[in-house]
């Protein structure tokens, strides 16, 4: 990364003039020069330790992450085992079937190799196919996407995929910017000779800021 080197500009006192002291905008003005001052080390400081945390990230952290994955995975396929147990009470099995079926849940996109074996698991303990929750999910993800775009996203989506419900979400958005854009290009053209009211300004900024926000929570999700 290529970084420009500033150099700070303050405003000294007059030393011609030792009895007059800085205006209240001279002050103002250097006391954002140290503010901004500051704020350049801080970030010197965060370039400085990113790299070393990445490769800690990737030497330390990295392993004992797949390391806990394998045997969370070993812990399910135990449990699994353990269920069949006479000695097991009703409410013990319950208690187990929601235990695996949470453990297994959260390792089906953990573990690439495990991941069919622990949706089996989950589908076996859970009173819900994995699926199944994951279509009910996403067919609610596209209501409300749909309710905050005004606009349909068609019956054609994979309701198995919630990636390709956001990016088509996404190409509706920038569509719709687009469409804007080119609207308000045109009345740009057509008021060209007149000024446009405070109240088109401010319907304008507040239609501009809700596509942008709607943008961002869906690149956010």
């Amino acid at each position: 990364m290529t970084r420009t080197n500033f150099r700070s500009v303050s405003i000294a006192h007059d030393h011609d003039k030792p009895a007059l002291s800085l205006s209240k905008g001279q002050k103002a003005f250097n006391s954002l020069i140290k503010q901004i001052e500051k704020r350049r080390r801080r970030l010197r400081a965060w370039e400085t330790v990113t790299p070393t945390f990445q490769q800690q990230y990737v030497n330390e952290l990295l392993p004992l992450e797949q390391t806990s994955t394998t045997l969370q995975i070993r812990m399910v396929h135990c449990l699994d085992r353990a269920y069949e147990q006479r000695e097991l009470t009703k409410a013990e099995r319950r208690k187990m079937a929601i235990v695996i079926a949470n453990l297994a849940g959260d390792l089906i996109d953990e573990d690439e190799d495990e991941g069919k074996v622990m949706k089996a698991i989950y589908d076996k303990y859970s009173p819900t196919n994995y699926d199944s929750q994951i279509a009910a999910q996403v067919d609610g993800m596209k209501s409300m996407l749909e309710t905050a775009l005004g606009v349909n996203l068609g019956d054609d989506l994979d309701l198995s995929s919630p990636e390709d419900l956001l990016q088509r979400a996404q190409a509706h958005i920038q569509q719709s910017q687009a469409e804007w854009a080119a609207k308000n290009a045109e009345r740009e053209v057509r008021s060209a000779k007149r000024k446009k009211s405070p109240k088109q300004q401010a319907t304008e900024a507040r239609e501009q800021e809700r596509l942008a926000q709607i943008s961002l929570s869906i690149r956010e999700v």
